[in-house]
């Protein structure tokens, strides 16, 4: 099947575009730069246009695909006021334009990303920062191309994800630096819950929405949650961690206050994919030999 994806140069677009491609899927793969080890990614099986030479409405265009898989965005945790422009360019103007080529060149089949963040507390709808608020509103668009019948849509929202050779900074990069290095690190309190997902358990379920976007009617539109049912205490989660590698961290629990807006309990109101569970248990995948 001909995939367009969007977000190939970030860790879980990357590692998407891989599986699909791998999978026996023909993917095209839009980016503002090639990768720096584009020449590893199997150039055979992705290929890569550039929005410096031509414009997204082109690129559909020219790809004529089967399938849209959007997962590229603009993450901040806290923004500042010289952010709003990029965060609205890129979570929703640059998707809404995708949305009409799409429509102008007659494709109908879109996977949308979202994040479990969009639903504080586990609410309907409240945002726990303007990252989170601007994939909303580009829900709120999707709901009048689908509504309109352009087109038909599966949102994915992401939890905590995790995986090999994650250089995002994130918080399992950030525990296997302490293994090597023992510094001391200052930490909340620790009593948050969190909901770590595997990236190959990700690419699992963008495969599964693949097959199965393929089968819906136009108007189609639903949101599903990408949850692991295995929720842990980021102080669990070091434990397992420690006992996973045999090793000690050197953790300050309490040096550091709850930020604003701490999400402490994973979002519950999400359904979970049909035909999808994690694979991947919090133990095996937090090995540092299976991540390297």
């Amino acid at each position: 099947m001909k995939i367009l994806l969007t977000g190939t140069t970030g860790y879980i677009g990357q590692k998407t575009a891989e599986f699909l491609a791998n999978s026996g899927h023909d993917i095209h793969s839009v980016v503002r730069k090639l990768p720096e080890n584009v020449h590893l990614l199997n150039e055979n099986k992705i290929k890569y246009y550039l929005l410096s030479q031509s414009s997204i409405k082109d690129i559909v265009f020219d790809v004529k695909p089967e399938i849209v898989v959007h997962i590229a965005s603009k993450f901040l945790a806290v923004h500042n006021y010289d952010d709003i422009d990029d965060l609205i360019s890129s979570n929703i103007i640059f998707p809404t334009q995708l949305l009409e080529a799409m429509c102008l060149a007659g494709v109908k089949n879109f996977i949308n990303t979202g994040t479990s963040w969009q639903h504080y507390n586990s609410e309907s709808y409240n945002p726990v920062n303007l990252y989170a608020a601007t994939k909303q509103a580009f829900e709120d668009i999707i709901k009048y191309y689908t509504d309109t019948n352009k087109i038909k849509s599966i949102t994915l929202k992401i939890y905590d994800s995790y995986g090999p050779q994650d250089n995002r900074g994130k918080l399992i990069s950030l525990l296997d630096r302490l293994a090597t290095s023992q510094e001391k690190l200052e930490m909340s309190p620790g009593q948050q819950k969190i909901s770590l997902v595997h990236v190959n358990d990700i690419c699992r379920a963008f495969h599964i929405a693949v097959d199965d976007i393929i089968e819906r009617d136009l108007g189609y539109n639903i949101q599903y949650g990408l949850m692991n049912d295995e929720k842990i205490s980021l102080m669990e989660l070091v434990s397992v961690y420690e006992s996973a590698n045999n090793c000690n961290l050197n953790i300050i629990w309490g040096g550091r206050e709850y930020r604003e807006r701490e999400v402490m309990y994973p979002a519950e109101n999400l359904n979970t994919l049909p035909g999808w569970s994690p694979q991947i248990s919090l133990l095996d995948g937090l090995k540092i030999s299976n991540r390297s």
